[in-house]
């Protein structure tokens, strides 16, 4: 009965609101972007000694704002 439930709540979770994140790697500019459905991160490599490396990320807004808990809003359990 317990791997029911937790099958049941797991497939739940899946379904509810699910986002697609898209990461492109540039070698040549040696940048790393992720595209979320709220945000862009890019990672740089400005500095590269023999000991260290280092990066600087940009995180940029999308259009449509911040929202936490997601486009359908606040949906308390049972309605």
């Amino acid at each position: 009965m317990r791997i029911l439930i937790c099958l049941g709540l797991m497939l739940a979770a899946t379904a509810a609101d699910a986002q697609t994140y898209t990461t492109t790697v540039n070698r040549d500019a040696k940048t790393s972007t992720t595209t979320g459905p709220t945000a862009t991160a890019t990672t740089t490599e400005v500095a590269r000694t023999a000991n260290s490396t280092t990066y600087t990320t940009t995180i940029t807004r999308n259009s449509g704002g911040y929202q936490p808990m997601g486009p359908g809003g606040y949906r308390p359990m049972g309605r």
